[in-house]
């Protein structure tokens, strides 16, 4: 059980990562499909201070790294369309780690 406790715990860190990673990279599509670039480089300063201290071989950190870089080098059209795949990729990962939360839940309380 205790076991299991703190895999939980790793899963919703990793899911509290993904949800941000989503709402940051969400917040930069807009901002790119909006034509609003007035603080564009702050917010590729959050989505850099975000993603620093993950591993980089972390998916979010490959996905956010991705964003920025087509950002800062390739222009807002591509950048937009790294930037969707990227929140689209998040979403995926939430749906997933939030199945094997309440799959592992439900076994564990069928096993107390």
């Amino acid at each position: 059980m205790e076991e299991w406790r703190e895999r939980r715990e790793q899963l919703v860190e990793e899911l509290r990562i993904a949800q941000r990673a989503r709402d940051l990279l969400a917040g930069f599509e807009r901002r790119l499909k909006d034509k609003d670039r007035a603080d564009l480089e702050e917010h590729l300063g959050r989505l850099d201070r975000f993603a620093q201290p993950l591993p980089e071989e972390h998916l979010v950190w490959l996905l956010v790294e991705d964003a920025t870089k087509h950002a800062r080098t390739r222009g807002a059209g591509k950048a937009g369309s790294v930037a969707s795949r990227g929140r689209s990729k998040c979403e995926g990962r939430i749906s997933r780690l939030k199945g094997i939360i309440e799959r592992e839940d439900a076994l564990a309380s069928k096993e107390e």
